[in-house]
C-alpha cells in the first residue's frame, strides 16, 4: 500500500532494531525457491490455492508498481505488453514458473534497468541548475499538493520522455518544497547540493536493488543478483493472491517482529538525518546501552560506525551498519558541542556500546486521567495488539492501566485510543475484548472451506462495567477493528471518531515470529466476523457519534487497495449456540459458560440521540475545532488569517495553530461525562430534552 504522502522515511526517525536471529548473514535465495516458497502460501491461502494467469497478471502488474508508483520512470509503451499480456503468454509463463523460469519478469526488468539509467540521466541534467527547485515561490506549482498516490495502475504513465522529464522535475520540486516545510526555507537554501543528493541518493538505493549493483555502481555477484531479482518476484507474487498477503526480506520481517512483541536487540539509539546529509542522535531508548553508559548524548552527530565513514549515507544504510548480534560490541565516533573556555567547540569521541535487548516501553500501552465530580474519567492510549516471550502483552497492560486508574479514584468512564492502532495479534485482541464482557462469543473466523472457528471470551471476569468509548480513525485497522466492534455489538462501548474505520476484515497467519522460519511471510487465510455477523472488511467500523479527526479526509483503508476481499456476513451469534464445540463438552459449556453469557446492552444505544445532539451543540460553537475542521479540508479560514495578522489575537479561537490540545480527545471526555449525567438522571427517574450542560 502507498499511502497519501511521499514519505521519505530517510529524513524521519528511525528506530535502531537488532536480533540475532535476524542479523545472522541470510542464505540467499534463488529461483528454485519461488516455487516452493508460494506453494507454502498456497497451502495456506483463504481463496488461491494455485498459480493461474489471473497471479501472473497481478504479479507483472505489482512488479511495476513496486518499482514505479510514482510514475516517474517508465513509460507507457514500454509496460504495455506487461500489462496486457495475452492467454497465450499467460499459459506459456505458468508452464515456465513450473519449471522455475521466469523470462517474463527478467524481460521486465530489463526494461525498468533502462529506465533507470534514462531517469539517472534526466535528474543529473535537472540538478546542473539547482536554483530552478529552491525559489522561494516556485513557479511551476505541479506536484505541489498533498495529491493522494493511488495505490493500483489508475494513475497514467508518462506518454513521452518530454512528459517524463517534466514529471521527475516536479517529483524533485515536491521533495524540496516538503524539506523546506520540515526544516524551514533558510536551512534548506543553504544546503541546495546537500538536499539533492539525499533525494538521489535514497531513489539510487532502490535503483541499485534492479540493476544488480553495489552502491559504488560494481556488480553483484550472480548469486547476489539472483537473491535481488527473486526477492522482487516472491513480493509481486505473494501481493498478487490478495491486499495482505506478502513476503518480507530479513529486514522487514524483523520490523514486524519488533512491532507484534515490543522487544529488540540493540544499542537504543534513535537517529534523524539533517537537510546537509549527516546523521545525528536524536533520542535514547529507556534501558538501553547508550543510556546505562552515560557516554552517549542526544544530539551528538554520529561520524562512524566500526570505522566506516556516514558521509552522506542514507540512514537506511546506517541502519544496516548499527545491525548485529545480541552481545556483539558497536564501535561509534562521535561529534559534540561542548562550552571549553567560554565559548562552544566541537569534540570527537569515540563509543564503544554492547548490543543488548530493550523492551519498546515507550509504544505500550499508556494511561491518563482528569477529574470528574467524585471521580476520575480515564483515558487509554494503546497503538497496537502486541505479545512477547518475555509475559509482555497488551492485555495484561491494559488491564494493569485500569487498576492503576481505579486507584485514583472512582472510575466513572473510560475511553480507549486506537485513532493509531493498527492491529497485531488477533489473541491479544480476544484478551483486551475479554476486559470489558463477562462471557461470550467475541471473534468468528471463515476459512476457504468453509469451516468456522469461534473465539470465546469465557473467564467471566469483568474488569471494568461503566460508560466506555472507543476513539477511532481512519488508520484504525485489523485487531482494533475487532474490539471495537465486539464491544460495540454487545453495546457495552460507543464507537467515536472518524465516519469509519481502516476496513480490514482479513485474517493473516505470519511466520516472522517463528524463530525456526526459512523464510518470512504472512497470508490471508480467513475472514473474522464479530457477533453481529458482519465484518469490517471494506466498510469498517462505523462510529455511533461523530467526531472527525485529522486523517477523517484521507483516502485510508482497504476500499482503495487492489485485490481487496470482499465482504460477506454470517449469522448473529450473541446467544452462541456451540455448534463447534465437542458434544462431550457441552454439558460444562451449559453449567459454567451459558449462565453467564454477556447479554446485549441497550442502555447507551438509547441514549444516543441526546448524545449526538449535545456533542454535535458542542463542536458547532467550538470554534477552534471549527476552524481545524476547515484545515482538514482545505477549506480557506479567513477569520483565522485576520486574526493571525493581529498578535493580540494570535492564542484566541480560529487559529490555524490549534496547540497541544487534542480537540479529539476533549470532546470524547465531553461524551463521557454525558454518558455519565444522562444515566444518572435516567436511574433517578428524570427525563430532560435538553443538552446537559447547557441552559
Amino acid at each position: 500500500m502507498y499511502s497519501k504522502k511521499i514519505n521519505y522515511f530517510v529524513l524521519g526517525l528511525c528506530l535502531i532494531f537488532q536480533s540475532l536471529a535476524y542479523t545472522a548473514e541470510p542464505e540467499l535465495l534463488k529461483t528454485a525457491d519461488i516455487n516452493k516458497i508460494m506453494q507454502q502460501i498456497f497451502d495456506q491461502h483463504v481463496n488461491e490455492k494455485q498459480i493461474s494467469p489471473k497471479i501472473i497478471r497481478h504479479a507483472l502488474r505489482i512488479y511495476i508498481d513496486q518499482f514505479d508508483p510514482f510514475r516517474i520512470y517508465l513509460l507507457d509503451s514500454e509496460v504495455q505488453t506487461f500489462l496486457q499480456l495475452s492467454d497465450v503468454a499467460a499459459t506459456e509463463d505458468i508452464n515456465e514458473y513450473k519449471q522455475s523460469n521466469f523470462t517474463e519478469f527478467k524481460s521486465l526488468n530489463e526494461v525498468i534497468q533502462k529506465a533507470i539509467m534514462r531517469a539517472r540521466n534526466i535528474r543529473n541534467d535537472l540538478e546542473l541548475k539547482p536554483s530552478q527547485f529552491f525559489a522561494d515561490e516556485p513557479k511551476d506549482k505541479t506536484g505541489t499538493s498533498n495529491d493522494w498516490v493511488d495505490p493500483d495502475l489508475k494513475n497514467g504513465f508518462a506518454s513521452n520522455v518530454q512528459d517524463l522529464q517534466k514529471r521527475i522535475k516536479n517529483h524533485i520540486q515536491k521533495f524540496v518544497n516538503d524539506e523546506k516545510a520540515r526544516y524551514g526555507l533558510i536551512k534548506i537554501n543553504r544546503n541546495q547540493e546537500k538536499t539533492l543528493a539525499i533525494y538521489d541518493h535514497y531513489f539510487r538505493n532502490q535503483e541499485d536493488s534492479y540493476l544488480f549493483q553495489d552502491s559504488t555502481g560494481h556488480p553483484l555477484s550472480a548469486a547476489q543478483s539472483e537473491n535481488l531479482f527473486t526477492l522482487h518476484v516472491l513480493k509481486a507474487l505473494a501481493n498478487s493472491l490478495d491486499a495482505h498477503t506478502t513476503f518480507y526480506n530479513n529486514a522487514e520481517a524483523y520490523d514486524v517482529k519488533v512491532r507484534l512483541e515490543k522487544e529488540f536487540q540493540g544499542v537504543g539509539i534513535v537517529m534523524e538525518q539533517s537537510p546537509d546529509g549527516n546523521v545525528f542522535i536524536k533520542q535514547l531508548m529507556e534501558g538501553g546501552p547508550a543510556v546505562k553508559s552515560g557516554l552517549v548524548k542526544i544530539n551528538d552527530q554520529i561520524i562512524s560506525i566500526d570505522g566506516k565513514p556516514l558521509a552522506n549515507m542514507p540512514l537506511n544504510e546506517v541502519m544496516e551498519l548499527i545491525r548485529g548480534k545480541m552481545g556483539t560490541s558497536l564501535n561509534l565516533q562521535l561529534k559534540r558541542k561542548v562550552e571549553e573556555n567560554s565559548r562552544i567547540v566541537e569534540k570527537l569521541y569515540d563509543i564503544k556500546l554492547q548490543r543488548a535487548a530493550i523492551m519498546l516501553n515507550d509504544e505500550r500501552a499508556k494511561a491518563a486521567f482528569e477529574n470528574f465530580g467524585n471521580g476520575v474519567i480515564g483515558k487509554i492510549t494503546l497503538n497496537s495488539f502486541y505479545h512477547g516471550d518475555n509475559g509482555i502483552n497488551s492485555a495484561v497492560d491494559v488491564r494493569k492501566a485500569i487498576l492503576d486508574l481505579q486507584q485514583k479514584g472512582n472510575l466513572r468512564g473510560l475511553i480507549l485510543d486506537f485513532r493509531e492502532n493498527s492491529g497485531g495479534f488477533l489473541t491479544q485482541a480476544i484478551q483486551v475484548a475479554s476486559l470489558f464482557i463477562t462471557n461470550g462469543v467475541v471473534v468468528i473466523s471463515k476459512f476457504s472451506d468453509g469451516t468456522e472457528h469461534y473465539y470465546r471470551d469465557m473467564n467471566n471476569q469483568l474488569t471494568y462495567r461503566g460508560p466506555l468509548i472507543i476513539l477511532t480513525s481512519r488508520a484504525t485497522a485489523s485487531a482494533a477493528e475487532i474490539v471495537a466492534q465486539a464491544l460495540q455489538d454487545y453495546g457495552v462501548a460507543l464507537v467515536v471518531g472518524d465516519e469509519r474505520t481502516y476496513g480490514k476484515g482479513t485474517i493473516q497467519s505470519q511466520t516472522v515470529t517463528d524463530n525456526n522460519a526459512s523464510s518470512f511471510f504472512k497470508v490471508t487465510i480467513g475472514e473474522y466476523f464479530t457477533p453481529s455477523g458482519k465484518t469490517p472488511q471494506i466498510n469498517g467500523v462505523k462510529a455511533d457519534i461523530l467526531l472527525p479527526g485529522k486523517l477523517s479526509e484521507e483516502h485510508i483503508g482497504e476500499r482503495y487497495l487492489e485485490y481487496a476481499l470482499p465482504a460477506q456476513t454470517i449469522d448473529p451469534e450473541f446467544k452462541d449456540d456451540l455448534k463447534d464445540v465437542d458434544p462431550s463438552l457441552k454439558s460444562w459449556y451449559l453449567r459454567y459458560y451459558y449462565p453467564t453469557l454477556q447479554p446485549q446492552i441497550e442502555v447507551w444505544r438509547a441514549l444516543l440521540p441526546t448524545l449526538n445532539k449535545n456533542s454535535q451543540y458542542r463542536l458547532e460553537h467550538n470554534k477552534n475545532y471549527q476552524a481545524f475542521l476547515k484545515q482538514i479540508k482545505g477549506i480557506k479560514d479567513e477569520s483565522a488569517s485576520e486574526e493571525s495578522e493581529d498578535e493580540s489575537t494570535s492564542e484566541q479561537p480560529g487559529k490555524t495553530d490549534f496547540g497541544v490540545d487534542d480537540l479529539q480527545m476533549n470532546e470524547a471526555v465531553n461524551i463521557v461525562k454525558d454518558m455519565i449525567l444522562l444515566h444518572s438522571q435516567d436511574n433517578k427517574g428524570v427525563a430532560s430534552n435538553k443538552p446537559v450542560g447547557f441552559p
